[in-house]
């Protein structure tokens, strides 16, 4: 898997602009990917840009083929999974549009995605009843958005990759402008973050220190759940109490690199 902790928000966005790319050229050609995951990611380096290439196009499959309906059993990484598909439904693009969401959340905390908890049928569970990684630091409002939009539990009301496509890419180039307003505010995010976390330029190059659950896999593998309830959108269910949210936003923050650093283009 890539170690997203070392990347600054140039290359996140980079990064993220080149998988969306990826992305948009395996759907352009009427596919899916089905074990989309950011271990099927490869990082290149080129000078001082990294670019990522989607790897692993061995389940691919055309978007309109129908899986035998008896056959119910699915392969891939549970923290990635859409819930439609750990339920057994038709994999479509928009599941893949879905991995590409838990990818944006683990490209911007420095860490894999569930990395505390079991990934079993608890987990399958959970993630049906709205469970979302969310974001251990603040980020721009606009990627807190296409975050959420991809992970939405109705695969109709994600994004297509073209528009992630679009979007990545503006985000890349409006970074590099820093009198855009989203320049500004990734830098607000900065200040923000530096003082929430009291992150300091001596603690800056430390290194990532968390504790991943022994039973947390991150290999693809047969996963095969029975009985799962109907994907929801917590938001959307606001008596639904029952939901843990993962503690991977709760880790010691001094011990961290979350690359807050100098503004590198003024």
């Amino acid at each position: 898997m890539m170690d997203f902790n070392s990347f600054g928000w140039d290359e996140k966005l980079y990064i993220l602009r080149d998988i969306a790319y990826g992305l948009g050229n395996i759907h352009e050609k009427e596919l899916t990917h089905q074990d989309f995951h950011s271990g099927n990611i490869l990082n290149i380096k080129r000078n001082s840009l990294s670019f990522a290439n989607i790897t692993d196009l061995g389940l691919c499959k055309p978007a309109n083929e129908k899986v035998e309906k008896r056959n119910k059993n699915v392969y891939g990484v549970l923290p990635y999974v859409a819930p439609e598909v750990l339920r057994g439904k038709e994999y479509m693009q928009a599941s893949d549009v879905y991995s590409f969401g838990i990818i944006i959340y683990e490209i911007f905390n420095g860490l894999p995605p569930y990395y505390d908890m079991a990934h079993d049928e608890l987990l399958a569970i959970k993630i049906c009843r709205g469970l979302r990684p969310g974001f251990n630091i603040k980020v721009p409002q606009l990627i807190e958005n296409i975050a959420k939009k991809c992970v939405d539990a109705d695969p109709l009301k994600r994004p297509t990759a073209e528009y992630l496509k679009k979007i990545f890419d503006k985000c890349y180039i409006d970074y590099l402008d820093k009198n855009n307003e989203f320049f500004k505010q990734i830098n607000e995010a900065d200040k923000f973050n530096k003082k929430q976390y009291n992150v300091t330029k001596s603690s800056i190059n430390t290194e990532l220190i968390y504790n991943t659950h022994p039973q947390a896999i991150y290999a693809s593998r047969l996963l095969k759940f029975n009985n799962l309830p109907e994907p929801i959108n917590v938001d959307n269910n606001n008596d639904y109490l029952e939901v843990e949210y993962s503690e991977s936003t709760k880790i010691d923050f001094t011990k961290i690199d979350i690359n807050f650093q100098d503004n590198q283009y003024s």
